[in-house]
């Protein structure tokens, strides 16, 4: 009876440690399933409609991108912003564009980075068999690289002004107006000045041929007309100075939420166990497995009880190999702290004291 209860025990712990196992297995291809399908997933840039067509896109910029904005070639201005508030394309991460043009037009992008105040154009892009386009730096600038379908590859430069900041194209706008306005002022004072030197002409002419009508009806009379030339200078034009004004502006830390490795993947060795019957001595209690009756003999050589029963145990007979996959914990990372910086308010004249915006 009690190696019948033994061996019923064993059987239940068994069945107990094989449901484990499997269970655990099935738990960790739940959960590589669930990761792949998480890494399959690839985010969009614009709105997909029966009209849009697509390409895939990758920024290996170093930075992230914050600013994509397309347009049809034919078109005056840009859309809005195509990346939503908050949105942002990585560096290394890939997205599905969604974009339409006109018939017989090219695409017009308008790409910014992080932390940078200007913008890059890329006029009239070729989509046609395009296979991807990656979004690359060099020198400070962002460049286009595009894959076709049969495999070539071509490099695109932004336009010459588009790297321009907005404070720099905003400058130069107001000093050619600036210039204009100087233009203007100096033509309108010169016709100005022309026009009323013609009417001193003409009121000179006038008087000379009064002054000659009263000679001849009365010689006698002196001549009492005095010229005199009235002084027509205009003081030059003031040329404004214009002086940059700053004011010290708080930065706010930068960070952002990246991946972090808890526990490496490792392989775990699971012992594999049945029960087995051992033959044991009344007298001493030693495991006499296989060698019982020349035991039992020495025992009564020494003048000893002898005798031996069977005891069933749980014995090790070999081991499964459980792999348990890489643990990561989301966490945050620092990427600058806060600190002040400069910014431009407007500019004032060093020599009048007149100021304009930003």
């Amino acid at each position: 009876m009690k190696t019948k209860q033994i061996l019923t025990a064993g059987a239940i712990a068994l069945s107990m440690i094989l449901t484990g196992c499997s269970s655990s297995s099935t738990g960790t291809k739940d959960t590589k399933t669930s990761e792949v399908a998480k890494k399959k997933e690839i985010k969009t840039i614009g709105q997909k409609s029966k009209d849009s067509k697509s390409l895939k896109m990758t920024n290996n910029t170093g930075k992230k991108i914050t600013v994509f904005e397309t347009k049809s070639s034919s078109e005056e201005s840009f859309s809005d912003n195509l990346l939503e508030n908050g949105d942002a394309v990585k560096n290394k991460e890939e997205r599905t564009l969604y974009y339409t043009t006109k018939e017989n037009d090219k695409l017009d992008v308008k790409i910014g980075l992080q932390d940078q105040d200007k913008t890059f154009v890329f006029k009239d892009v070729d989509t046609t068999d395009t296979k991807k386009v990656d979004v690359s730096l060099k020198d400070d600038k962002v460049n286009l690289d595009v894959t076709k379908k049969d495999g070539t590859t071509a490099t695109l430069t932004p336009s010459e002004d588009s790297a321009k900041t907005e404070d720099e194209k905003k400058d130069e706008q107001e000093v050619k107006q600036e210039e204009k306005k100087e233009e203007t002022a100096k033509a309108d004072s010169s016709n100005k000045s022309n026009t009323s030197e013609s009417k001193k002409n003409n009121t000179a002419s006038t008087t000379n041929t009064s002054s000659n009508k009263n000679n001849t009806g009365s010689s006698s009379k002196p001549s009492n007309n005095n010229s005199s030339n009235s002084n027509n200078s205009k003081p030059a034009e003031h040329t404004h100075n214009w002086v940059a004004q700053y004011k010290t502006v708080n930065v706010p830390e930068k960070g952002h939420n990246e991946q972090v490795l808890v526990q490496a993947a490792y392989d775990e060795q699971v012992p594999i166990t049945e029960m087995k019957a051992y033959s044991i001595c009344n007298q001493c209690g030693a495991d006499i497995t296989g060698f019982a009756v020349s035991h039992n003999e020495q025992h009564l050589l020494n003048y000893e009880p002898g005798g031996y029963h069977t005891e069933w145990r749980e014995t090790i007979t070999g081991y499964n190999t459980v792999h348990h996959d890489a643990v990561y914990e989301t966490r945050y990372v620092v990427d600058s702290p806060a600190t002040t910086k400069q910014e431009l308010t407007g500019y004032k004249c060093s020599s009048c004291g007149k100021t304009k915006a930003n």
